[in-house]
């Protein structure tokens, strides 16, 4: 058979130090291919110190931008809580009745995105080598265009920015099909906008489910049926501590991720289906030297 190359990425690094724990111990291993961290965490400097310190023996990794714009977070730019009264991000279904209205503060938006992003270049001293959206936001009309346009405006162009879309006949063989649709649907909006501004997009993107008490390994199975050579395969492993049970309702479907991707059934599956991990672009830890700027982060994730 094969082998097929799957990007594993684990979203929500820096959510709570549970969370940010777990992803380290499976990068550290080469279970991952990589993570999205969230730069409005509370704690997101230490986090992002200790992913930095990781060892270089499992190989390159990717670490991302998890662009965060709904609650119970709080806005990283003073101009959010000034212009839009947002001292806390709305929910998600408050945010996409503002997105699908156009009733969005587009420039203080921007200038959110322009923090969040400033926040990891500080944390890791290079840029991030791709953006998703924590619970997909950066798929959503007015969001897509600002970020495009926040990017376009900071000429900067990132390796790659996550597309949450697949070729439809691939997800109605999958579980939860009609929440993959949806994302779908979303991602075709904003492959206009968002193509330009990244060196790639990913054709292929499963991970979809409800979030509630399932066998992860069979789902896991599942999307591997399917999915095909650079597909992009989002993940949320994590242990459970009390800063998670304060932000969020995810908790124990995190930790089946995690002792399933730390255990042996996780490689006898990819073997099975000859599938290997690797990042979907060029990590900035395996480029030849550049930047001065980027060498700290080069040197410990090689």
């Amino acid at each position: 058979m094969s082998s097929r190359r799957i990007t594993l990425v684990a979203d929500d690094y820096g959510l709570a130090p549970g969370v940010s724990l777990a992803i380290r111990q499976l990068l550290s291993t080469g279970s991952l291919s990589g993570t999205s961290c969230l730069t409005v965490g509370a704690s997101w400097p230490e986090e992002a110190e200790l992913l930095r310190g990781l060892p270089a023996d499992a190989g390159p990794i990717e670490v991302g931008l998890h662009l965060c714009l709904t609650g119970p977070f709080a806005p990283l730019s003073p101009q959010l809580r000034v212009d839009a009264g947002w001292y806390r991000f709305p929910n998600l279904a408050a945010m996409a009745r503002l997105s699908f209205g156009r009733r969005l503060p587009q420039g203080a938006l921007s200038a959110e995105i322009e923090a969040q992003y400033a926040a990891f270049v500080a944390a890791f001293g290079r840029a991030p080598d791709f953006i998703d959206g924590h619970q997909h936001v950066h798929l959503l009309p007015g969001i897509a265009e600002t970020l495009a346009l926040t990017l376009r405006s900071a000429t900067i162009r990132p390796r790659w920015i996550r597309r949450c879309g697949d070729r439809p006949w691939r997800i109605l063989r999958r579980p939860f099909a009609a929440k993959s649709l949806a994302l779908q649907a979303l991602s075709l909006r904003s492959d206009a906008v968002l193509e330009p501004v990244a060196e790639r997009r990913n054709d292929s993107f499963c991970g979809v489910y409800d979030f509630a008490d399932r066998d992860y390994a069979a789902l896991f199975e599942r999307w591997l049926e399917t999915a095909p050579d650079r597909t992009v395969i989002m993940c949320h492993p994590g242990v459970v501590d009390a800063r998670l049970a304060a932000l969020d309702p995810v908790l124990w479907p995190r930790e089946a991720e995690y002792r399933y991707f730390a255990g042996t059934e996780f490689r006898r599956t990819l073997q099975r289906h000859g599938a290997t991990l690797a990042p979907f672009g060029t990590p900035a830890a395996a480029n030849a030297p550049g930047a001065a700027a980027e060498a700290p982060f080069r040197r410990q994730i090689g």
